[in-house]
């Protein structure tokens, strides 16, 4: 299944709004790599906002719409301004709180590869926000 068209693209940014499935966030970590590197962005960021962002669409996929009713989608955006590079991974499913009893990678995977990260919770939906300094770029 190929990546739709984008929903908003501009020069700096990306926003994509696919489906909540591993082939969608496979192809959506590929187009971000594609981004990043068509902006000149050092390769070791690059790699790092690929990592961590696919991650997170990853958790997404995994736990976001546990039993299926919602319109399982997530929303990608990625910007470039201001000698920051921001990522957020949406989606409009249900955080569930509380530990795995495995302890979860996702999350520690995130914070090790993004400098800043973020994680917002609401009854509709949660927000991943990721983001790089890049002076000088």
């Amino acid at each position: 299944m190929p990546i739709e068209e984008p929903v908003k693209s501009g020069a700096d940014e990306l926003v994509r709004e696919v489906a909540a499935v591993p082939a969608q966030a496979a192809a959506l970590r590929d187009v971000l790599a594609s981004w990043a590197g068509e902006r000149g962005l050092p390769r070791e960021l690059a790699e790092d906002l690929k990592l961590a962002a696919y991650e997170a669409m990853t958790n997404v996929v995994k736990h976001a719409y546990p039993d299926g009713t919602e319109d399982n989608t997530m929303t990608v955006t990625a910007t470039h301004e201001a000698g920051t590079v921001t990522v957020t991974v949406a989606d409009a499913g249900r955080w569930r709180d509380g530990r795995r009893p495995d302890g979860g990678r996702g999350l520690p995977i995130i914070r090790a590869f993004a400098p800043e990260a973020s994680v917002t919770s609401t009854p509709t939906g949660t927000i991943v926000r990721l983001s790089w300094p890049c002076a000088g770029l």
